[in-house]
């Protein structure tokens, strides 16, 4: 069994194509968000323009969580394919406002839609050194990633039985006799951090929500969502380039991510026969680190790739989750446009643990801190290696 995962250019973002294939002929594939715009535009629906073309479908299609570098391509995907079905999608996972809250359908006075109308036509974010037009946001009601789904009558989460993506509902989806998904995170706990959020917002902004659902709260939910802002907090202390140390680096302690958005990450194990590849979205380690020991009692689980959490962050990173986790590969996705991703904390810490093995650190662009650890002495010392993604056909192959 061949397995390609393709690695789009998709900015500070992720948008992941996973195919597998037998005697070179490719039979499955899975989508794994969808970055911005024009990583649709001037990628994505190329390749599944193609893939349809030749039959194939996607299996599935996999928006991890609500912030704009993730899924606001899904809108330009969704958009055209309602319009001209380029592409078969068998299921897409997405949780949004619906997946939380009562099943009920409410009605709205007018102050109340007035109010999470303004929230829905605010649109996503711009981000900084981002160009508003590339993004072509939509900020009108019926424009969201959910409103699309229900436009184009996608199933959408029947894998939970139009629930909540959770492990507390579901920790295993068969895709065909050799291959499932092991479902790592959100749990129960972390969407209703997401959920309490959301009902705390709505009351400082003077809409009070006592339950049920309603498409306008499905829409003002995402496009509210995506403005989260990251509390990530890097360390006060500061220390010149030319004197940081690798030692320096490896004693600087670690804070833990706590924005509800990355803690509802959709999170999961790949198993494709005898391949394992784990994708982390932009997940908590705290959750990770429990369904891993759920997963497996002892010992550490050896992947044939990690993707890293959260585009390197370190604040997505622990020593309690790389004590049970490695891999001859590693994925980080970013072009340092946002944050300054990944942190070279994140890389000295996977790459100082002994190990037996070559490590292979694989970047979809070159950014400082990739070149950073590109030291022929280091590279000796630890056992590792850099490559880039950044050139077509992006492909990483197991």
């Amino acid at each position: 069994m061949n397995v390609y995962v393709t690695v789009y250019p998709a900015k500070n973002g992720d948008c992941f194509l996973i195919s597998f294939s037998e005697n070179e002929q490719i039979q499955k594939h899975l989508l794994i968000d969808c970055g911005y715009t024009d990583t649709v535009k001037a990628y994505l629906k190329n390749d599944l323009s193609k893939i349809g073309e030749e039959g194939g479908v996607l299996e599935k299609m996999i928006l991890t969580h609500i912030d704009a570098d993730h899924i606001q391509g899904a809108i330009r995907l969704l958009k055209e394919n309602n319009v001209s079905k380029f592409i078969e999608i068998k299921e897409i996972w997405h949780n949004t406002f619906r997946h939380l809250s009562d099943k009920k359908q409410i009605s709205l006075d007018k102050s109340q839609k007035r109010i999470l109308d303004q929230l829905i036509r605010r649109g996503y974010p711009v981000r900084e050194n981002e160009i508003k037009g590339e993004q072509e946001i939509s900020a009108e009601q019926g424009t969201t990633v959910g409103a699309l789904i229900l436009q184009g009558k996608y199933s959408w989460n029947s894998d939970f039985e139009g629930n909540a993506i959770s492990t507390d509902f579901h920790k295993k989806i068969t895709i065909g006799e050799n291959e499932e998904l092991v479902l790592l995170s959100p749990n129960k706990r972390k969407l209703e951090q997401l959920k309490s959020f959301w009902r705390d917002e709505l009351y400082r902004y003077g809409v009070s929500y006592d339950g049920g659902n309603s498409e306008l709260y499905d829409d003002a939910f995402e496009m509210f969502m995506s403005w989260e802002k990251d509390t990530s907090i890097k360390q006060s202390v500061k220390i010149s380039a030319e004197k940081e140390t690798f030692q320096d680096l490896l004693q600087k302690p670690f804070k833990e991510d706590t924005t509800v958005t990355n803690g509802s990450s959709i999170a999961f194990i790949l198993k494709i026969q005898e391949k394992n590849l784990l994708f982390l979205a932009d997940a908590h380690p705290d959750l990770i680190v429990q369904s891993l020991k759920e997963y497996k009692k002892d010992g550490i689980i050896k992947f044939d790739l990690i993707k890293v959490s959260h585009h390197g962050s370190f604040n997505n990173i622990s020593k309690d989750l790389l004590e049970l986790v490695d891999s001859p590969k590693y994925l980080i996705s970013t072009n340092g446009g946002r944050h300054n991703h990944p942190d070279k904390e994140t890389i000295a810490h996977i790459i100082n643990r002994q190990t037996n093995f070559h490590r292979e650190i694989y970047f979809n662009y070159i950014t400082d801190n990739s070149k950073y650890f590109d030291r022929a002495d280091w590279k000796k010392k630890y056992n590792y290696s850099i490559h880039y993604l950044n050139q077509a056909p992006y492909n990483l192959s197991l």
